[in-house]
C-alpha cells in the first residue's frame, strides 16, 4: 500500500468519504497548509481516490501522497473549465509537485503594449498578463535589442512613458532623429500611429512576406507622390528587414506558422526544446529544463503545452514527438486563447520529422550540457579554483543568505553543494536571535552559528564559503570566521547587481565572464540560498499572522495558539474542525472556548 496520512488527518478522511462525481480541480496541501499539487479531473471522485488506492504509483507520486494532509475541491461545469482553472492555480501558486518550467537563463522579450491607444515597444525580462504582446525569448539576448532597434528605426514606434494628453510642448530628441513620430505632441494621428504599430507587430511576429508587400506598396506610393525621402526610408527598411530575417535560422516548411517540440530525459531530468517557425522560417528557439520527471508520456506532453502556452502566443500548428493526453480538450483550451483551434499532431514522415529530430538532438545536447556528469562538474570546480586562487577545487560549497521583512522574521539560509550539485539533506536555516534590520550583523551571526557547531562537533568544513552580498556582507562573514579561529577557510561573496565576486584582502572585485560555467555555478548556488531563505521567512511570517488571529479567541493565549497552529495549520481549519479534534489539540476546556468563539461568529 502507498503510505498516506489517512489514519492521522481527520480532514482527509472526511473529504475522501464524500467526493463529487463532477469535473473540477483538486488541490493537495501538507500539514502546514502549503500547496503541494494542483490537478484537474473529469470525475473528481475517481481521480482523487486513485492516489490512495493505486498500488503502482511512480516514486514522485508516492512522495506526494505521503505528504498530503488536506485537500480542497473546486467543482466546474466542464472539463475545459477545470483545465483553465488548473492552469491558473499552477501559475499563481507554483506547487512543487507540478511540472515547472524554468528558462535556462532569463532571456529578454520584446514587449508591444498593443492595448494602448499609442502602443510602445521595449525590451523586458518579465512577462506579465497585462494584454500586451510578448515576442521571444531571444537567444542570444542581443537579438532582442537588435529587434527593438529596428522597430524604432523603421517603424518609429515609441519606447517612452510620456503621457499622450496634448499637454507637451515639444517632442524629444528621438523625434528629430526619426525614431519616433511623436504622438505626445500630436505630430501623428492615432490612426496613422496604429498602422506603424501594426507593421512593427508583423515584423516581430516574423510575417516577412506580408510586411515586405506592405512596405513595397508604401514605397511606390510615396514615390508617385514625389515623397522621395519617405520612399527611400521604406526602401532602407525593406533592405534591413530582409537582412534581419535572412540572419535567422531558416527551415522552410510550407510557409506556415508552427512550433516544434522535442524532448529528452536523463536520470529524472528532462529538457524541452521548442523550435519557433513563422511563415516557414525558424525565427527562434527556446529551452526549458524540468526536474523530477518519471516518463516522457502523453501526460507529460499535455502539461508542457499548458505551461508553455500560458505565456506564449499559440501558433496554427504544433508538432510533438508524443501525442498529448486529453488532446481534444487541450485543443479547445488552446483555441480559446488563439481564436481558432490549432492542429496538434505527431508526424510520421516528411520535413516535420526532420525538424523533430533537430529539436530532440538539441534537447539531448542541452541535457548533457546543463546536467553535467561528474567529470565535467569537476572541470568547472577546477576552473573556479583558478579564478578565486584557491588551494584546492572546492568539492563542497556552502552559501549563506539573509531574508527579512523590515527587520521582522529575520532568517538566514545555508545551502550546500557537493560536487557541483545541491545536497538538500545538508541544508540548514537559522532564525536570528536578535531580530534587527542589519544584514551585516545578521550574516555574522549566521556564519558564527554554523561553523561553531561544525567546529565543536569535529565535522568537516567546506572548501568554499560563499556569501550572497557585497563587501559589507563579506567582511561580516570574515569577522565571524576570525572570531572562531577559522580564518583559514576560503571565503568569497557574489554581489547581485553586476555579478561581481569579492575575496578577503581586496576591495577590487573579480569579473568572471557571464558566459563562464564558473559564474553560472556560483549564480545557481547563490540563487538557491536566496530561495531557501525567502521560503523560510514567508513561512514564519504566515505563522505569526495566524498565531495573532488565534490569540484573539477569548481565553486562548500564545501557548494554546501554538498548539492549534501545530495541529491544524490554518485558521480556516480551526473554524471547521470537529469538536473531538479540538479536544485532542487543547483538551476539553480549550475546545469549549474555541466552540464558543465559533458559535458567536468569528471574524
Amino acid at each position: 500500500m502507498v503510505r498516506s496520512n489517512l489514519d492521522k488527518s481527520p480532514f482527509l478522511r472526511r473529504k475522501l468519504s464524500d467526493l463529487p462525481t463532477r469535473p473540477g480541480v483538486y488541490l493537495y496541501r501538507d500539514r502546514e497548509g502549503a500547496l503541494l499539487y494542483v490537478g484537474k479531473a473529469k470525475v473528481l471522485r475517481n481521480r482523487v481516490k486513485s492516489y490512495f488506492q493505486n498500488k503502482h504509483l511512480d516514486a514522485k507520486t508516492r512522495r506526494l501522497v505521503g505528504r498530503i494532509w488536506d485537500l480542497e475541491l473546486i467543482v466546474c461545469e466542464t472539463e475545459l473549465e477545470a483545465l483553465v482553472l488548473e492552469n491558473n492555480f499552477i501559475k499563481e501558486h507554483v506547487p512543487p509537485f507540478n511540472i515547472l518550467l524554468r528558462d535556462d537563463k532569463s532571456y529578454p522579450y520584446v514587449k508591444l503594449t498593443w492595448k494602448e491607444a499609442f502602443p510602445k515597444v521595449y525590451v523586458t525580462r518579465k512577462v506579465v498578463k497585462d494584454g500586451s504582446l510578448y515576442f521571444g525569448p531571444f537567444f542570444p539576448a542581443s537579438g532582442a535589442y537588435r529587434a527593438a532597434e529596428l522597430v524604432y528605426r523603421f517603424f518609429q514606434v515609441r519606447d517612452c512613458d510620456i503621457p499622450i494628453d496634448d499637454k507637451r510642448g515639444r517632442a524629444c530628441m528621438k523625434y528629430q532623429l526619426h525614431r519616433c513620430t511623436a504622438p505626445c505632441i500630436a505630430a501623428v494621428s492615432q490612426e496613422a500611429y496604429r498602422e506603424q504599430a501594426k507593421e512593427a507587430r508583423m515584423f516581430l511576429e516574423g510575417k516577412r512576406e506580408e510586411l515586405k508587400a506592405r512596405l513595397e506598396t508604401a514605397m511606390w506610393q510615396a514615390a508617385e507622390r514625389h515623397a522621395f525621402e519617405q520612399a527611400a526610408a521604406h526602401r532602407d527598411a525593406l533592405s534591413q528587414i530582409d537582412a534581419w530575417f535572412t540572419r535567422q535560422k531558416a527551415a522552410v516548411v510550407d510557409q506556415e506558422d508552427l512550433d516544434v517540440f522535442g524532448w529528452a530525459l536523463l536520470d529524472g531530468r528532462a529538457c524541452v526544446h521548442r523550435l519557433v517557425l513563422r511563415e516557414g522560417r525558424m525565427v527562434e528557439r527556446q529551452e526549458y529544463l524540468i526536474d523530477d520527471v518519471e516518463a516522457l508520456d502523453p501526460a507529460f506532453a499535455a502539461q508542457v503545452l499548458q505551461r508553455v502556452y500560458a505565456a506564449s502566443p499559440v501558433p496554427a500548428r504544433i508538432v510533438l514527438e508524443t501525442g498529448p493526453e486529453d488532446l481534444e480538450l487541450l485543443r479547445e483550451w488552446l483555441g480559446g486563447m488563439r481564436g481558432s483551434r490549432p492542429q496538434v499532431h505527431v508526424p510520421q514522415r516528411g520535413e516535420k520529422v526532420d525538424l523533430l529530430a533537430m529539436a530532440r538532438e538539441n534537447a539531448t545536447l542541452a541535457l548533457e550540457r546543463k546536467f553535467e556528469p561528474a567529470q565535467l562538474n569537476q572541470a568547472v570546480l577546477e576552473s573556479l579554483q583558478g579564478f578565486l586562487g584557491l588551494s584546492h577545487p572546492p568539492s563542497r560549497i556552502e552559501c549563506f543568505d539573509i531574508s527579512h521583512g523590515q527587520g521582522r522574521e529575520v532568517v538566514a539560509s545555508c545551502v550546500v553543494f557537493a560536487g557541483g550539485l545541491p545536497d538538500k539533506a545538508a541544508y540548514r536555516r537559522f532564525k536570528m536571535a536578535n531580530e534587527q534590520n542589519d544584514d551585516f550583523s545578521n550574516m555574522q551571526e549566521a556564519v558564527t552559528r554554523r561553523y561553531k557547531r561544525l567546529r565543536d562537533e569535529g565535522r568537516d568544513f567546506p572548501g568554499l564559503v560563499l556569501i550572497d552580498g557585497g563587501l559589507g556582507q563579506l567582511h561580516a562573514a570574515e569577522d565571524a570566521l576570525r572570531g572562531l579561529g577559522l580564518e583559514h577557510l576560503e571565503l568569497a561573496s557574489l554581489a547581485k547587481k553586476e555579478e561581481l565576486v569579492f575575496r578577503p584582502g581586496s576591495s577590487e572585485p573579480l569579473r568572471i565572464p557571464r558566459s563562464s560555467p564558473v559564474l553560472q555555478l556560483l549564480q545557481r548556488i547563490r540563487d538557491e540560498a536566496h530561495r531557501f531563505a525567502v521560503t523560510y521567512h514567508r513561512s514564519l511570517r504566515a505563522k505569526r499572522t495566524l498565531q495573532t488571529e488565534l490569540t484573539r479567541i477569548p481565553g486562548i493565549g500564545p501557548a494554546s495558539a501554538r498548539k492549534l497552529l501545530r495541529h491544524f495549520g490554518s485558521l480556516a481549519r480551526v473554524k471547521e474542525a470537529p469538536a473531538e479534534a479540538l479536544a485532542e489539540a487543547l483538551g476539553p476546556a480549550g475546545a469549549a472556548k474555541v466552540e464558543a468563539w465559533r458559535k458567536d461568529g468569528p471574524a
